[in-house]
């Protein structure tokens, strides 16, 4: 017996993490490690409930083995269930625990295990599948890899043409890899290397879809030492990196306190910090001025910092003092990994020169920014609930008499059909509007107005809403873009950013934030007290009305740029 194992999730997990967890010498934190009780608590744990009940619902002769860990089954009894279930050949197995990969260092539990292809030696064989809650598919025009099926036969599948698969969301694959590995240490692996996604890739009005992927086949793009790049499979990738992190568990295991060698990895600042009960460890034996921590917009990658690091670059005033041109052949062939590296590290260069000479905005162009003015002028903004439907549509109207606020909400829980009859309440009015003033413009910041005015188009095909969205080309501008091509911020361009620093805008909340709003939204609806829910309801206003003012006033800004009068 080799001592440990690593679940599913520290694969696709930082290092560093492992590093801690396997460091007698280090206090553990009080907060819960695993990393899955976060996509737990931001809708996932509902999302996958929702998925396997209706498994459930639909599979003759699925074996449910989820109830027994509350029922005070032990791990063994839960692995002998998932072993006489498979040994069977259930065609569909929910919260089955696979027998501990020793010898691998692997331990897991998949959200359901579908019956695929008989193994090779003729046992019954499984494919592992998991349920998360976003997208997983994109277009590709001509791609073929995929394959789909549906919950109400969840091991049919059917080709998936014009697909592809989220290279962002390799995590999962990298889980999915693990439960894999554990099937193939219990001989129960299919002859067929899939495994399944159940994510929110619905079609309007549908319900999701399990999207199937070759674990063997080549198309996530990662470093290589000999190429710069090179595709690998989701199994290699996982193999590569589970395998590190033993490496580094059995390094972690051997420090005693006294002369220890020095870490085999060390912290960097990257996003899963944010949540990490690591991070009060990893905090302090950071720098102050270190790259991963100072620079949090479009930042470098792990791979992209550990070899500015060997070139003898940590620290935001030794990037600024850098001279990009003379590292840059020592610094492109161990980067190649990565989309135009050149292009990211000169954007990091100058985000590090903006903070070593504290200027937050930058203007990176010479020629007129030109942003469209009209006689009336709409600003507009949205507000989304914490399961993403719209609820508050808030437009500041601009003309030769100033600007006045209005908006169209229901501070409600919408349905599809509430969510539809306040969004087509917008679309009236602004077709009314457009029809009095031919020239009028509606401004936003980026495309979430736009997207969900389509979403919501297309999916009621309400007469208001379809016309609404025939406005978007003529009538519609999406200042970020203008924003984006003019300026570089050092904490990025956001609205709140440029608006504050650039447009010199301030909300009148001490917290703004899409965020907080979401929260807002909840107290104006649940809580129990009116005053509390009027008080929540007043806060969202506000909040949405200064983001349309704020989107006015950037929209001044720049046109001030350009050294001519704001219309207003």
């Amino acid at each position: 017996m080799n001592g440990f194992v690593l679940d599913a999730y520290a694969a696709r997990s930082c290092p560093v993490k492992t590093f801690h967890t396997f460091d007698p010498t280090v206090t553990q934190p009080d907060k819960p490690h695993d990393e899955s009780l976060r996509e737990s608590f931001q809708g996932g744990s509902d999302f996958r409930d929702e998925v396997l009940n209706r498994l459930v619902l639909r599979t003759e002769g699925v074996v449910d083995l989820r109830d027994m860990h509350a029922q005070g089954a032990s791990w063994e009894d839960r692995q002998q269930a998932a072993l006489e279930a498979m040994g069977a050949g259930a065609p569909l197995i929910l919260g089955g625990v696979l027998p501990m990969d020793l010898d691998g260092h692997r331990s897991g539990r998949p959200d359901a295990l579908v019956r695929g292809a008989d193994t090779e030696a003729g046992a019954p064989g499984y494919w592992p599948l998991k349920v998360k809650p976003y997208r997983v598919r994109e277009k590709q025009n001509g791609a073929t890899q995929l394959q789909v099926s549906t919950l109400g036969a969840i091991g049919t599948l059917a080709p998936l043409p014009d697909l592809r698969y989220r290279l962002y969301r390799e995590g999962v694959l990298l889980e999915l890899a693990h439960h894999w590995r554990l099937l193939e240490s219990c001989g129960f692996a299919s002859s067929a290397p899939l495994a399944a996604v159940v994510g929110d890739d619905r079609a309007a009005g549908g319900e999701p879809s399990a999207t199937w992927v070759d674990l063997s086949v080549k198309f996530i793009r990662t470093y290589s030492k000999t190429a710069g790049h090179k595709l690998r499979s989701a199994l290699e990738r996982y193999d590569h990196e589970h395998g590190f992190r033993v490496y580094v568990a059995e390094h972690a295991r051997e420090r005693t306190g006294v002369d220890d060698p020095p870490p085999v990895v060390r912290p960097i600042r990257i996003k899963e910090c944010e949540w990490c009960a690591w991070w009060q460890v990893c905090r302090p034996l950071i720098d102050d001025d270190d790259l991963s921590l100072r620079i949090s917009k479009a930042p470098l990658d792990v791979r992209e910092l550990q070899t500015l690091l060997s070139l003898g670059i940590k620290t935001v005033a030794e990037l600024a003092d850098a001279d990009i041109d003379a590292i840059l052949p020592r610094y492109l062939p161990l980067t190649g990994h990565r989309d135009r590296p050149e292009h990211r590290l000169r954007q990091a260069a100058r985000r590090a020169r903006m903070l070593a000479s504290g200027v937050e905005l930058e203007r990176v162009s010479i020629e007129p920014i030109d942003v469209p003015r009209a006689a009336v002028e709409i600003d507009l903004d949205i507000e989304t609930a914490d399961d993403g439907t719209v609820y508050l549509w808030g437009v500041l109207v601009t003309d030769e008499r100033g600007s006045t606020f209005q908006h169209f909400s229901r501070f409600e829980h919408l349905t599809q059909r509430s969510e539809t009859a306040v969004a087509a309440e917008f679309a009236r009015w602004l077709l009314g509007m457009v029809e009095r003033h031919p020239g009028l413009r509606v401004f936003h910041y980026s495309d979430y107005e736009t997207v969900h005015l389509r979403r919501l188009a297309e999916r009621s095909a309400d007469p208001a809403l379809l016309a609404a969205t025939e406005l978007i080309r003529d009538h519609f501008t999406d200042l970020f873009g203008y924003v984006r091509d003019n300026f570089v911020g050092v904490d990025g361009l956001g609205l709140k950013v440029v608006a504050s620093r650039g447009a010199g805008f301030r909300w009148r909340d001490e917290e703004p934030g899409g965020l907080a709003s979401q929260t807002w939204f909840s107290q104006a609806v649940d809580s129990d007290a009116e005053a509390e829910r009027a008080a929540a309801r007043q806060r969202v206003l506000d909040y949405n009305e200064d983001d349309v003012r704020a989107t006015l006033a950037v929209r001044n800004w720049l046109t001030a740029q350009d050294g001519a009068p704001q219309p207003r």
